[in-house]
């Protein structure tokens, strides 16, 4: 399964998902200072401007073999970066792992809702996907809740899936199909 960029954009009302640009520092230095964001992400925790320009040029090289997609979320109307949308392949065929995080002024905004609905129905619809998975902590209520929100059901716990701070920790493991989607 190869990815590639959307083209045109994924626009919705609230948001667009687009490629990173060196336009975007000031998320990335946000979501920084943000406690959780750099434990499992390649966000760096101390901003630098050359840092942050590394953190793009790593979004762009997931792309390289088409294996992977990282895309900027960023609010419909100022195109202001506020997240991150990961797509994924796996071991699995025509499988893909969705990974996400947002700023804390953009949650609770309708925006991780509206960024993961558009990206959700364009990897399953426009792509050789059927199966969309993603694997959340079991005390990250808010991003649970998100998913559950979306569409996405819970299959089961992942034992000692995550790394965080050295330690292992179990996720829990949500799914979207393709079928799920002709009836929303």
């Amino acid at each position: 399964m190869r990815l590639v960029y959307p083209d045109p954009e994924l626009v919705s009302d609230a948001v667009r998902i687009r490629k990173w640009s060196f336009d975007d520092l000031d998320c990335i230095e946000t979501a920084g200072r943000d406690p959780e964001i750099p434990k499992g992400t390649t966000v760096p925790a101390v901003f630098t401007v050359a840092e942050g320009r590394a953190f793009v040029e790593r979004q762009w090289s997931r792309n390289d073999d088409g294996q992977a997609l990282a895309l900027a979320v960023a609010e419909a109307g100022s195109n202001d970066a506020v997240g991150h949308m990961y797509l994924g392949s796996t071991r699995v065929e025509r499988q893909c792992r969705l990974g996400y995080w947002l700023i804390p002024d953009a949650r609770r905004q309708g925006i991780g809702t509206s960024a993961i609905r558009l990206i959700s129905r364009w990897v399953l619809t426009e792509n050789e996907v059927y199966r969309l998975v993603a694997e959340v902590h079991p005390d990250n209520l808010a991003s649970r809740r998100l998913l559950e929100k979306c569409g996405f059901s819970l299959e089961g716990t992942l034992r000692s899936w995550l790394w965080i701070d050295d330690q292992p920790h179990d996720a829990l493991q949500y799914s979207l199909l393709r079928f799920d989607l002709s009836h929303e």
